[in-house]
C-alpha cells in the first residue's frame, strides 16, 4: 500500500462514521457532487460538522463552485475537511478561487492492535462500561462534554441518539466515583477499530476518564479481531496528547478550510 492509498484508507474510515450518521438526521441534507459528500444544515449554520465537505478530491476541483453555490442559496458557509493528495494545489486553487481560506490542521492518527490487549489499570475513582445505544446518560453525557451551549443541548442530545445507532458503533460511559462523567464512541468497519467520538464533562476533566476510554476501546477492537486502530483529532488538541500516550502516531493531516464571509 502506497502512502496516497493509506491515506485514502484513514480518509473513508475517519468520514464514514460522521456519513453513516449525519444521514439518519432529518435536519441534515447529504448532498453529492461527484465522489465529494456536503453535509447541509440550515438550522445549525455554525457547526462544522453539520455544514462540512467531506471527501473532497482534486478530481473533483470543477465542481467547487457548484458546491459553495448550493451553501450560499442555503445561507450557509461551508467547511472543507481535506485529505492529503499529490495533487492538492488543483484542489487549493479551486477553493482560493471560490473564495474559501485555510483556518486549521486536523490529525489522523493510527496504531497497531495486538491480539491480547488489556484495558490496563483505571485511575481512581474511575469505571467505564459498555452501554446500551439508548442510554440515557451516554446521550446526554456525550454533547455536554464537548461544550454544547445550553441553548442548543436539547437538540444535541436527539442527535446523540441517532448517532448512538449508527451500524458498527459501539457506545461506552465512563463514571467517576458512580457520576456519569464521559462518553465515547468505537467504530468497528473497513477492517479497522476508529475511535469516532469522545468528550469529558468539564467539572470531571484531568481525572482520567479520557485515557480509560481509549484503552477500554482499544481492547475491545483487538478483542473483536481488529490488527489496527484510528482516529481523528485536532492538531495539538489535549485528545492529541491523550492519543500520543496511548500509543498511537500521526498517520496524515488533513487540512480544515471554509468560505470566507
Amino acid at each position: 500500500m502506497t502512502p496516497h492509498e493509506a491515506a485514502v484508507e484513514l480518509d473513508w474510515l475517519s468520514t464514514e462514521y460522521l456519513l453513516r450518521w449525519l444521514r439518519q438526521l432529518p435536519e441534515v441534507t447529504i448532498a453529492e457532487f461527484g465522489g465529494a459528500w456536503a453535509a447541509i444544515t440550515p438550522g445549525a449554520p455554525d457547526a462544522d460538522f453539520l455544514n462540512k465537505v467531506y471527501r473532497l478530491r482534486p478530481e473533483d476541483a470543477g465542481l467547487v463552485p457548484a458546491i459553495v453555490e448550493r451553501y450560499r442559496a442555503a445561507g450557509l458557509r461551508p467547511w472543507f475537511e481535506i485529505a492529503p493528495h499529490p495533487e492538492f494545489a488543483r484542489l487549493a486553487d479551486a477553493l482560493h478561487a471560490a473564495g474559501a481560506r485555510q483556518l486549521d490542521f486536523d490529525v489522523v492518527l493510527e496504531r497497531e492492535l495486538p491480539p491480547a490487549l488489556p484495558p490496563g489499570p483505571l485511575p481512581p475513582g474511575v469505571a467505564v462500561a459498555e452501554v446500551e445505544p439508548g442510554d440515557e446518560d451516554f446521550v446526554r453525557v456525550l454533547p455536554a462534554g464537548h461544550d454544547v451551549p445550553p441553548e442548543h443541548l436539547a437538540a444535541a442530545i436527539e442527535r446523540t441518539r441517532s448517532q448512538a445507532r449508527v451500524e458498527g458503533a459501539r457506545t461506552y460511559l465512563a463514571t467517576v466515583d458512580g457520576v456519569p462523567a464521559a462518553a465515547a464512541v468505537l467504530l468497528l468497519a473497513g477492517g479497522l477499530g476508529y475511535l469516532a467520538n469522545a468528550s469529558t464533562m468539564r467539572q470531571f476533566r484531568r481525572r482520567g476518564c479520557q485515557g480509560a476510554l481509549i484503552h477500554r476501546r482499544l481492547a475491545d477492537a483487538a478483542s473483536a479481531g481488529f490488527g489496527r486502530a484510528c482516529v481523528l483529532t485536532n492538531w495539538g488538541s489535549q485528545s492529541h496528547h491523550n492519543l500520543a500516550r496511548a500509543g498511537f502516531r500521526a498517520a496524515c493531516n488533513k487540512v480544515v478550510w471554509r468560505i470566507d464571509p
